[in-house]
């Protein structure tokens, strides 16, 4: 916000006694350790590393699977609280937090066996039936913690590739970068190529919590606030294309040419439109493999 606004402080807003980063957000800020003081995971946080990954390593490479959940549960229920109160200008209150975390902790013990059961039916049974003559698009976002990030698809028509997208931006979370890069991806599809509404486009991300948004019509429980609007977006496309767009979720190995892209795109700070193996020079279409085995591969990698 202080980059973008140079009237906007970058001091704590909770506390306005030190600049906000990340460790003095999730830990070091009064109210913050109000949260931890409270937390049954004994965490000594005069103790923890300035640095936030080395932080978060230590602390769950300490720590059983139960623990780790408690430790994700209170990080992600401080930070809402956080953006309560900046945001929202309320109250910041660490017992809301610990009670919230105690619920979800509760709420996830009991429904484990439910979700596990429910991933394991639909890697099962869900089958894609491609259209002979329809489009796939196959799209993938990359990030790092400098706030870099690249975005790429790959467009599929008859069982071939017909083009390829890499772009280049700046978020600051890795599924700010997924939304980011399916908003590129669809308005590619019906913007630059000016398909039909009724055409069948099938969209496949590896993000499953973006998919799940974009299909139940929901973005109020986002990985990221940031996203929002993208979502809300991509939502509205999808309501109003609803004859032809499809979106799916794959695993990892299925968009792995789109994951190469984006990476590249990232390194290089790449920004490209067009077909790939026309106009991308040698060494990217080597990086990334493009070989039009798409179809294989998410056969054989179910969702």
């Amino acid at each position: 916000m202080h980059a973008r606004f140079t009237n906007y402080s970058r001091m704590c807003q909770r506390c306005q006694q030190e600049n906000e980063y990340e460790m003095h957000c999730l830990f070091f800020c009064n109210t913050s350790r109000q949260v931890w003081f409270g937390s049954p995971l004994g965490i000594r946080v005069h103790e923890l590393s300035l640095d936030i990954t080395t932080t978060i390593t230590q602390i769950m490479g300490a720590m059983d699977e139960e623990g780790n959940s408690l430790f994700a549960n209170t990080l992600w229920e401080l930070w809402k609280e956080r953006n309560k109160t900046v945001i929202e200008h309320l109250p910041f209150k660490p017992q809301d937090v610990l009670q919230r975390v105690k619920t979800l902790g509760v709420y996830n013990q009991a429904n484990v066996v439910a979700v596990q059961q429910r991933a394991n039916e639909r890697m099962v049974h869900e089958k894609y039936e491609f259209d002979a003559q329809g489009w796939q698009v196959v799209m993938d976002g990359s990030w790092d913690t400098s706030n870099l990030a690249g975005g790429a698809y790959v467009v599929y028509n008859k069982g071939c590739v017909h083009s390829t997208g890499l772009f280049a931006f700046q978020v600051q979370d890795p599924f700010h970068a997924e939304a980011m890069t399916m908003k590129e991806a669809v308005n590619y599809m019906y913007v630059n190529l000016n398909l039909p509404r009724a055409t069948r486009i099938q969209f496949f991300s590896d993000c499953l919590n973006l998919v799940e948004a974009v299909n139940q019509r929901e973005n109020t429980d986002l990985p990221s606030w940031r996203a929002k609007h993208v979502v809300t977006d991509l939502i509205k496309q999808l309501e109003e294309r609803n004859e032809g767009m499809t979106v799916h979720h794959v695993q990892r190995e299925a968009v792995s040419q789109a994951h190469g892209l984006a990476n590249v795109a990232r390194r290089r700070r790449l920004t490209y439109q067009g077909a790939p193996h026309m106009a991308l020079n040698q060494e990217v279409r080597i990086s990334t493999g493009l070989d039009e085995q798409f179809f294989q591969r998410v056969q054989e990698a179910p969702p």
